[in-house]
């Protein structure tokens, strides 16, 4: 995705100015008494198209605060522009890198653990009407595949799907064509919106006719799911060195492979975890701050603060607070 697009989206928003505040709660403007996630359009104000009966809205996913469980009653699709962002579903945890993403089926319950400031999601919430429509013309007028979305549509259906589209170069100039007219344009055409869900929509199903659910991982993905594994398991101590050995590489190809397959570097992808390991110790224990620095692999305690204020914008300290 092109630089400035990235570098625009990361800017923080109004609503997230008001996330990063401590004593604020969460926005009420998302969430119904009942735990049920609403999108009300005088909300979304030039993001939202249509009638309330067949809407669609395109939005930069808030950052900086957990979303606890909830549901919808609409169709949700969640693109990874940069960064990783975790999906709860139960006690399963779905981490989605860049350029993966969710298509999130009706009544599905789930919650999102806290993105960083480099973590950019965007959100497409589709009415179920609209989403119905969309599936009628997806089976009146091309064979492809669409079970699975009427799955997801189903009450009690289908939970989510995930669809890895880095080798997907038609989804992802997709996505950055609709990212950028509506967020940095300000494109007020909900028809080119829709019949660019339409096509984004007919891309996916033609994946899933692709997909062979049986097939082994190839050496690229084992690979990934390797180095993951690695970094997951021994953060406080991972080093390039010492996995390139276990994994039989030299540093320099996988250095390379990190960077080709996550986008972001060795040392990137392992402060990533230590920090996500930091936030989950800073929210679910009384540990002393300086305790959860050491044990996530830092001894420098001024670097740790910096570099966590850099990229949640508040203090360990605040966060913890915030988090209570």
């Amino acid at each position: 995705m092109q630089r400035q697009i990235i570098e625009q989206l990361s800017e923080i928003t109004e609503e997230e100015q008001y996330i990063l505040i401590p004593e604020n709660p969460s926005p009420r403007s998302l969430y119904a008494k009942s735990g049920r996630f609403i999108i009300e359009r005088r909300h979304m104000s030039h993001l939202s198209f249509g009638e309330s009966t067949a809407a669609i809205c395109l939005r930069p996913h808030p950052r900086f605060r957990e979303f606890p469980t909830h549901s919808h009653d609409f169709i949700e699709i969640m693109y990874v522009c940069s960064g990783r962002i975790t999906h709860v579903f139960g006690k399963q945890k779905l981490v989605l890198n860049t350029d993966e993403l969710i298509v999130l089926g009706r009544d599905t319950k789930h919650s999102i653990l806290a993105a960083g400031k480099n973590d950019i999601g965007i959100n497409l919430i589709i009415s179920t009407d609209l989403f119905e429509v969309l599936l009628n013309s997806l089976r009146q007028n091309s064979q492809l595949p669409g079970k699975t979305f009427e799955n997801l549509l189903k009450r009690g259906g289908l939970p989510y799907c995930v669809f890895d589209v880095s080798d997907s170069l038609p989804v992802r100039n997709l996505m950055e064509s609709m990212i950028h007219s509506v967020i940095c344009e300000r494109n007020r055409d909900g028809y080119i919106l829709q019949q660019s869900l339409n096509l984004l929509l007919c891309y996916l199903a033609s994946m899933e006719e692709a997909k062979e659910p049986a097939a082994q991982d190839s050496y690229e993905e084992k690979l990934k799911k390797k180095i993951l594994n690695y970094i997951r398991t021994s953060y406080s101590t991972a080093t390039l060195t010492e996995a390139a050995h276990m994994m039989g590489l030299s540093p320099s190809y996988l250095s390379r492979t990190v960077c080709q397959s996550f986008g972001m570097t060795f040392k990137e992808l392992l402060m990533n975890e230590r920090f996500d390991a930091a936030r989950d110790l800073l929210r679910t224990t009384a540990m002393p701050i300086g305790d959860i620095i050491n044990r996530v692999g830092y001894e420098n305690s001024s670097y740790f603060h910096k570099e966590f204020k850099k990229r949640y914008s508040v203090t360990p300290g605040a966060y913890r607070k915030a988090q209570k």
